[in-house]
């Protein structure tokens, strides 16, 4: 019998993606009608997210891949 501690995982997808810019991330973000959208970005090659932030202002973490 397997045990394992932390959460379970119940699902997991995967999606084909290709790079984009800021300006196009955040027209996905609005298409799909999220409040976060993870990205390739453009310039950097980097996993990104852009996220609504309160009064329709924007967020952006971007990941540093080692």
């Amino acid at each position: 019998m397997l045990f394992r501690s932390g959460p379970l995982v119940v699902r997991v997808k995967e999606f084909d993606a290709e790079a984009l810019t800021l300006a196009q991330a955040l027209d996905e973000m609005e298409l799909v009608g999220h409040d976060f959208f993870l990205y390739v970005d453009a310039d950097t090659r980097e996993p990104s997210v852009v996220y609504r932030r309160k009064a329709y202002n924007y967020g952006v973490i971007h990941l540093n891949v080692s």
